[in-house]
């Protein structure tokens, strides 16, 4: 996996070409690197004597105040913290502009994500191979690193937070079933660190905390002792707590600089409607749905009424987490997330692995025909997988506006007719910063 993905990284070199790393969300992501550590400002203020100079490289939005504020958290700032270090010494050196925008700064964030995909692989790796047979974790990470979108976040629209999430979230598995079993004060600053950083680079991804507090509880009885056990070892719950509000203190300190409180919400004119959350679309629909385009996870959400019987010990932690995840992830208004696949779904590959290798390792057991036929099944969909990735970064898959008629159109067609563009439907975003359904007639939206 790690040399398909390096030979779709060297082959694309997208570091040598403007607006294909640092781009979009990555753009908002990395400001607080070169604001702070290459032009000594953090809140700004250079960009506005000339803000056409930098308006490919500092997107900010403006505070009531007046002061500019960067969108996104700083978390993955932290992430790409090394890797910009050696850029910064580097580039100089080969001849590049050392004001953080030049390829080499480039090429070490696309790094960056491969080193995170593979962590996140190797870790998954150590997890799956406490509970399950060899072949069903090798089978197990094939699906996750080929069979899904964390390929095309990690090879192409790299730098984007999913491969680290991906990372984070399942090194969190593996330290919380060590801390579980036996509470030490390494874990325990190890687990503070990791809530805090994994928080701090997308917020809603705090409720992997629902892991400690469900893994191995089969009962109400199991749930009381679980409490018992964080109440007995408070000291370590609470060096967890201060670890993780010392992650996030410097982000803490920017937004009271920017808007004079210490908690700031930055996504200006954007939120959550927990009333409409769009579940069937997000997960069945053809602009986005995380079943039509990473059709393997289908076979997770199965896989979790497996773990009931053969690992009972993760059925309640992944049950819950993974109906709070879809509840959090599609109640944003923009609940498609633009870009291949519902990509935020990404960020819980690790804990949805295990579902999948129940399921896995049940089909291994059945008869023969039922284990290859299944096999071949899977197989098939990974094949997809990698063509359409094929297709999206083509172009052939669109990033917002596909529809039912474009989505049949050009599957599995290396070469679309000119009939799919007009299939598109462009998603109505107006309506949907408001929480309206754009397919509802007017008369419905007033109510």
């Amino acid at each position: 996996m790690l040399i398909l993905v390096l030979l779709i990284v060297f082959n694309m070199k997208r570091w040598e070409h403007q607006n294909k790393v640092i781009t979009w969300d990555v753009t908002n992501y990395y400001s607080y690197l070169p604001a702070t550590f290459i032009y000594g400002d953090p809140l700004l203020e250079f960009t506005k004597e000339n803000p056409a100079a930098w308006y490919d490289k500092f997107v900010p939005l403006t505070t009531p105040s007046g002061n500019k504020v960067i969108k996104m958290t700083m978390g993955l700032s932290f992430v790409y913290a090394p890797f910009f270090a050696i850029a910064h010494i580097l580039a100089p050196k080969l001849g590049y502009d050392n004001g953080g925008y030049s390829p080499p700064y480039k090429f070490a964030l696309m790094m960056s994500s491969v080193v995170f995909f593979l962590i996140g692989l190797l870790i998954l790796r150590k997890l799956l191979s406490r509970f399950f047979e060899p072949k069903v974790v090798i089978f197990t990470l094939l699906v996750v690193g080929l069979g899904t979108n964390l390929l095309y976040y990690t090879a192409i629209r790299s730098a984007m937070s999913h491969s680290y999430n991906f990372a984070l979230i399942t090194l969190f598995l593996w330290l919380g079933i060590k801390w579980i079993e036996k509470p030490r004060m390494m874990n325990s600053i190890y687990l503070g660190l990791l809530i805090g950083l994994i928080s701090l680079i997308r917020p809603t991804n705090s409720i992997i905390i629902v892991f400690l507090l469900f893994y191995k509880v089969k009962s109400f009885n199991a749930l009381l002792d679980r409490f018992k056990l964080l109440i007995t070892k408070y000291y370590l719950v609470l060096i967890m707590l201060i670890l993780c509000v010392l992650v996030w203190l410097p982000q803490l300190i920017y937004w009271k600089a920017v808007s004079g409180h210490y908690f700031y919400f930055s996504y200006q004119g954007e939120g959550f409607f927990f009333n409409n959350p769009q579940i069937i679309k997000g997960l069945f629909g053809y602009r986005n749905g995380w079943f039509v385009y990473t059709p393997l996870m289908f076979f997770s959400f199965v896989g979790i009424a497996f773990l009931f019987k053969h690992q009972r010990d993760f059925f309640w932690p992944v049950l819950i987490f993974a109906l709070l995840n879809i509840y959090i992830i599609l109640s944003w208004w923009c609940w498609w997330y633009v870009g291949y696949g519902n990509r935020p779904f990404i960020d819980s590959y690790g804990i949805m692995a295990i579902p999948f290798a129940t399921l896995i390792s049940w089909l291994f057991s059945q008869r023969n025909w039922i284990r290859m036929t299944s096999m071949t099944l899977i197989i098939l969909f990974i094949c997809l997988n990698l063509f359409q990735t094929w297709q999206y970064y083509k172009g052939f898959i669109q990033y917002d506006s596909m529809s039912k008629k474009a989505y049949w159109e050009v599957f599995l067609d290396a070469d679309p007719q000119d009939k799919f563009w007009g299939l598109l439907e462009k998603p109505n975003y107006e309506k949907a910063l408001k929480g309206i359904d754009e397919n509802l007639p007017p008369q419905e939206e007033s109510r």
